[in-house]
């Protein structure tokens, strides 16, 4: 379908269905000396994003895991800022969902979108950072997020996509504290 006719269709759509994304659970743990965190995400794409991916439009989503020493009297520091990045992609021809890793390349096929949600959704032992790096003597808040990523979508969708709450996809952000 030619960009101008998925324009077209991002800008017929009426729906405005409430879909969000959601840290359904967010743990921490120390796995020999390196702290990892395991988080379970629900994805919920609305239908207009459904529709463009199925189009044939490429959607990035970020997960973002942050760690920071918090202050009383200044600005917390930052001790680690993390992003996995993934393109979900559609290919009618075999009629398969592909989830790609940016970073490492990695991809799998999933013949329904429900069950690439599901396996984007399940984080297990992400690595943040090693236990002789952080002082036992203070606390740390650990944060994740996830988003769709609007600017990576192409030009003509992007100016759409920044005004329509149909593609404003993200989780509110979950805090844990660490003490190492």
């Amino acid at each position: 379908m030619p960009l101008a006719g998925l324009l077209w269709l991002v800008l017929v759509s009426v729906a405005t269905e409430a879909s969000a994304f959601s840290v359904a659970s967010f743990e921490s743990r120390f796995d020999d000396q390196l702290l990892v965190v395991d988080a379970r995400i629900d994805y919920s794409l609305s239908s207009t994003a459904i529709e463009a991916l199925e189009n044939g439009v490429d959607l990035v989503i970020v997960q973002r895991l942050g760690l920071e020493r918090p202050r009383w009297w200044w600005r917390d520091v930052e001790v680690a800022d993390q992003q996995r990045r993934y393109r979900l992609a559609y290919h009618a021809i075999s009629r398969r969902y592909v989830l790609n890793r940016l970073a490492s390349g990695e991809s799998r096929s999933f013949r329904t979108l429900n069950a690439l949600l599901m396996r984007l959704g399940e984080i297990e032992a992400w690595p943040v950072i090693g236990r002789d790096r952080l002082d036992p003597a203070h606390d740390y808040r650990l944060s994740l997020d996830t988003r769709l990523e609007v600017d990576a979508l192409p030009r003509l969708l992007r100016t759409v996509a920044w005004t329509n709450a149909d593609w404003q996809l993200s989780s509110e952000t979950q805090s844990l504290e660490v003490r190492p």
